[in-house]
Formats: C-alpha cells, sequence, structure tokens
C-alpha cells in the first residue's frame, strides 16, 4: 500500500495502475493485448488514438520496435491509430526516437496524485443528480456510450466502445469499479476506479456537454476516490487531460510526474 504522494515507489504504482485499467480492453474479443517486463501494449481497433496503444515501456530498444512494428502491422489493417505514453520509467530518448520513426508528437499530461486524507466536504452537485454503481452488461455498455459521448468520440466510435465494454468480465475487470452519473433520470457523467498496486486509480471522467459546469466531475472524481478510501487507500492517482488539470488542482491532486504522447498511425 503506498501511503503517501511522496513514496518512492509511487510512480511505479501509479503505471502498473494505468496498466490495469488498460489491459482489460486488450482482453476483449478479438483485441489484443501484449505485456512483458519491457513493455505492455494493446490494441482494440476503436477508432480513437486512446483506445489503442503503449501504456508502459521500460525496457530494452528490441521490445520497443518490436511493438512499434507489430501496431504499424495493426494500424495497417484496421486504421485505427494509437498513442504510446512515454513515461518516468521509459528510455531516454524514446519521444526522438519514436519521431524519427515517423511517429507524431502528441502533447504531454502530467500525472497527479493525493492523499486521500485530504479530501474535503463533498461538493454540491444538483439535487436531482445520482449516481449508480454498473453492475450488468447493459449497464457496462451505457456506462461506456456515456463516457465514450462526454469524451468527444463520435457516434460510430462510441458505438464500438460500448461494444466492447459490453463483454468485459474477467476477473481484473470485475474488481474495477465503473460509476454511472444520472441527472433527471438521464445518464450523463462517467468514472471509474482501479484499486491496483497500491493506489486508487481514477479514470474515464466524463461528462456530456448538456450536463457540464454543474460539478458533476468534479463530484463523479471524488465519489470514486472517498470509496477508495474507505477501502484502506491512502493515494490517489491519475493521468489529467488539460481541461480536467485545473479541477484536479482545486480536488487536491499535485504533479508527480509528465507523460509524454506520441501518436502512431
Amino acid at each position: 500500500m503506498i501511503r503517501s504522494t511522496s513514496s518512492p515507489d509511487l510512480l511505479e504504482a501509479l503505471e502498473a495502475n494505468m496498466v490495469a485499467f488498460w489491459s482489460s480492453y486488450g482482453r476483449a474479443d478479438k483485441c489484443r493485448l501484449e505485456a512483458s517486463r519491457d513493455i505492455v501494449w494493446f490494441y482494440t481497433g476503436i477508432q480513437h488514438s486512446i483506445c489503442n496503444g503503449v501504456v508502459s515501456v521500460t525496457g530494452a530498444s528490441k521490445a520497443v520496435w518490436a511493438a512499434h512494428d507489430a501496431l504499424g502491422q495493426s494500424i495497417a489493417s484496421q486504421g485505427a491509430p494509437a498513442f504510446w505514453w512515454i513515461g518516468p520509467h521509459s528510455p531516454a530518448g524514446l519521444g526522438a526516437a519514436l519521431t524519427k520513426r515517423g511517429l507524431q508528437p502528441a502533447g504531454e499530461l502530467p500525472g497527479m496524485a493525493i492523499v486521500l486524507e485530504a479530501l474535503n466536504d463533498e461538493p454540491e452537485v444538483p439535487a436531482d443528480f445520482r449516481v449508480e454503481k454498473v453492475d450488468t452488461v447493459a449497464m457496462q455498455a451505457l456506462w461506456a456510450k456515456t463516457c465514450a459521448i462526454g469524451t468527444g468520440f463520435s457516434e460510430p466510435t462510441s458505438n464500438a466502445f460500448a461494444e466492447i465494454e459490453a463483454t468485459l468480465s474477467d476477473p481484473d475487470y470485475r474488481a474495477q469499479f465503473r460509476y454511472l452519473g444520472i441527472l433527471n433520470g438521464v445518464p450523463v457523467a462517467s468514472s471509474a476506479l482501479v484499486l491496483d498496486s497500491g493506489v486508487a486509480g481514477v479514470y474515464a471522467v466524463a461528462t456530456i456537454e448538456a450536463a457540464r459546469r454543474r460539478g458533476i466531475g468534479r463530484y463523479m472524481t471524488e465519489m470514486a476516490l472517498r470509496e477508495a478510501r474507505l477501502l484502506g487507500y491512502r493515494v490517489g492517482i491519475l493521468q489529467s487531460s488539460s481541461v480536467g488539470h485545473p479541477i484536479y488542482r482545486k480536488i487536491g491532486f499535485r504533479d508527480v510526474c509528465t507523460y509524454q504522447l506520441c501518436l502512431q498511425s
């Protein structure tokens, strides 16, 4: 169990937690997951780069270029692009080396962490808002569709994401939590909680456009963290978009590392 954001094991735990979240999608039917000590990557064929890619790379160049070539074959066959997440334990100069191979720089995202004891009072949300924990196949699909729409996926891509989510049932996936936010009876928000490697990881925080700026996204994040705290976890982590970063800072998260993204297409 990671007990503080100054732990020397935090960054390794942060990356392992992210691997745990995305690996479930690589294990889905007709998808691919390749995991070794040096590199972990998955490919779903969903037409959005965040749904395919390398989520951990720590090892030698042989493993890197084998993954690059295998991903390239999948991309050539199915047309869906992929992200490389280059993190704090990745080989030095990897981003530049990938760029030389034709990948496109796609910006940077912070890895963030929070001591769960620091969570303040629950934020206010509309009186007609409630959260349900996903526990059926139908809810899995609904959660994924809501998440995809809130993230900005196209309708065909949202449908593909929902279709894959509804097939996930392995024990590692079942150990995770999915939350669906409902406003006036309509699904409007999502979040996920992954309890792995001694930290509580929050993922897939999204709110559809019509329900934004009402504190719902913040509530979906904090609610997951509060559940983790009740279960004995001390530290929460996430990877933040530029849009979400100010909100997470207000909650109490701080930047602990940076991920460089490269796009393979």
